[in-house]
């Protein structure tokens, strides 16, 4: 893809962000979110987890694995969970669930942003090379000056910065929930929305496969609902709703903007190849 599409599907995934954030995570699943199922393997498949709805429905763990160290198997196991897990609240969001990754979408955008920036002027340096060439020859003339470039890259920078400040007021305290198996053979954590710990105890590697995957099946799924239960009552501060709509305005102004400008372009190099004899 190139890095004009990019910076243009980027945006648009922000806006979907954005009308989740303001809905507050709710009323937005698909009719039949809660019969897709979210996967998540590690190992190379050998551990797999199974969720649909929010809850895991299997977790299939490959005999070999259990011969391995324990610390290990928890780490495949964690890694496994927390990829189906995300995925899974992703298939149904609900309110309460952790907002985006600010830091990342910072990061994201300004990667793209400055790759479309860099594509832009490149291409405003071939239109401003080739009116230089055919000047006299042709009817030509314009502005192929960066500086158009630039505001651009400042108003998608600065939608970053508004979208940061908007959601600042949602801001809240990490919330951790914990859940385990009737044996109190394996424990999870989810923090966030995020498996981030899978202790067994020395026995739990003695269950046979079945048993095993029945056993972190249980202590998934008693975090997650422990999890989802205290982070529904968290006291969490109100986002500037109003600032967040203003905010998709304006990154789909500058999506159109961008686009525009290299139409623009496009045109202008046009003509001029048509002007050449």
């Amino acid at each position: 893809m190139k890095p004009d599409e990019d910076y243009e599907v980027l945006l648009s995934e922000h806006q979907a962000l954005l009308a989740r954030v303001r809905a507050g995570g709710a009323g937005t699943t698909a009719p039949d979110a809660g019969d897709q199922e979210a996967v998540g393997t590690s190992g190379s498949g050998a551990v797999r987890v199974v969720m649909r709805a929010r809850r895991v429905v299997s977790v299939v763990v490959d005999p070999a694995v259990l011969g391995q160290p324990r610390r290990e198997v928890a780490e495949l196991l964690r890694e496994a969970a927390d990829l189906a897990v995300s995925r899974s609240l992703a298939l149904s969001p609900k309110a309460g669930d952790p907002g985006p990754d600010l830091a990342a979408v910072g990061t994201g955008l300004t990667e793209v942003a400055e790759a479309s920036g860099q594509a832009l002027r490149r291409i405003q340096d071939a239109v401003e090379q080739s009116m230089a060439k055919l000047a006299g020859k042709v009817q030509i003339r314009g502005d192929a000056s960066p500086q158009y470039v630039d505001f651009l890259f400042d108003e998608a920078m600065e939608v970053v910065r508004s979208m940061q400040n908007a959601l600042a007021g949602g801001a809240s305290a990490p919330v951790t929930g914990e859940g385990r198996d009737e044996a109190n053979e394996v424990v999870v954590a989810v923090c966030q929305g995020e498996v981030g710990q899978v202790t067994l105890s020395s026995s739990a590697l003695q269950m046979s496969p079945g048993e095993f995957g029945r056993a972190v099946q249980q202590a998934v799924n008693d975090a997650l609902t422990d999890w989802e239960q205290r982070a529904a009552a968290a006291d969490r501060p109100p986002m500037d709703t109003e600032a967040l709509r203003q905010l998709a305005e304006r990154a789909g102004a500058v999506r159109r903007q961008s686009m525009e400008h290299l139409h623009t372009y496009t045109d202008s190099m046009t003509a001029i190849m048509r002007n050449v004899d």
